[in-house]
C-alpha cells in the first residue's frame, strides 16, 4: 500500500516470494552465527572463571611465603589481583550482553523500521491480543506483508548480530587483558621467590 501510494511500482507475488526465500535463507544463516557468538561468549566466561580461580590461589600464596621486596612486593600482587578480578567482571558482563541483550530491540535500533506483523513476537503481540484477531490477521496476509515482514526481521537479525558481536569483541579483549596480568603477576611472584631463596 505504501508502495502504491508513493507510486513506486509494486512486486509481483512472484517476485515477493522470491525475496521472501531469499530472506528466510539469511535469516536462518544469521541464527547459525547467534549460536555460534552464544557458545563463544560460553566459553569466555567458562574462561574468566579459571582466571577468577587463578587469583584466588595467587594472592593468598603470595602472602604465606616470604618473598624478595615484602610489603611492597605483596602491595603490587594484590593491585594486579585487583586489576584481574575487575577486567575479568568487565568480560564476563560484555559476554552476557552478547549471549542476551538486556534491552528490547525497540529500544535499541528505534521505530524506524515497521513492525514485522508475524516474525516478530514483540511486535505481533502489540497489534492482536487475543487468538481470534491473530487468526484473522494472519490469514489476511497478502504477499507484500510477508515481504515486509520479512525484510524487517533481516534487519533485526543482522542489526542484532553486530550489537552481540561487539560486545562478544569486548568480552575476548578484557580476558586477554586479564589472563596477561594475571600471567604476570605469577612471572612475578616465582621470579620474586627464586631471588629470595637465591639471596638466603
Amino acid at each position: 500500500m505504501a508502495a502504491e501510494e508513493s507510486g513506486a511500482p509494486v512486486p509481483s507475488d512472484l517476485t515477493n516470494r522470491r525475496i521472501i526465500d531469499t530472506a528466510r535463507w539469511h535469516i536462518l544463516r544469521y541464527d547459525g552465527l547467534r549460536s555460534s557468538i552464544a557458545n563463544r561468549a560460553s566459553f569466555v566466561i567458562s574462561a574468566n572463571a579459571v582466571v577468577i580461580g587463578g587469583v584466588a590461589l595467587l594472592f593468598p600464596a603470595a602472602i604465606g611465603q616470604d618473598i624478595f621486596g615484602g610489603r611492597a612486593t605483596l602491595l603490587a600482587v594484590g593491585c594486579a589481583s585487583l586489576a584481574v578480578l575487575i577486567l575479568a567482571a568487565l568480560s564476563i558482563v560484555a559476554a552476557t550482553n552478547a549471549l542476551l541483550a538486556s534491552k528490547r530491540w525497540r529500544e535499541l535500533y528505534g521505530s524506524e523500521p515497521p513492525p514485522g506483523m508475524f516474525y516478530q513476537h514483540s511486535d505481533t503481540f502489540r497489534v492482536v491480543s487475543t487468538f481470534r484477531d491473530f487468526e484473522t490477521e494472519f490469514a489476511a496476509q497478502t504477499a507484500d506483508s510477508e515481504r515486509l515482514s520479512a525484510t524487517v526481521t533481516l534487519w533485526i537479525v543482522m542489526q542484532t548480530q553486530n550489537y552481540r558481536y561487539e560486545f562478544l569483541r569486548r568480552a575476548t579483549r578484557r580476558l586477554q587483558q586479564s589472563f596477561a596480568t594475571l600471567c604476570c603477576s605469577i612471572g612475578a611472584v616465582i621470579v620474586l621467590s627464586i631471588i629470595d631463596l637465591w639471596r638466603r
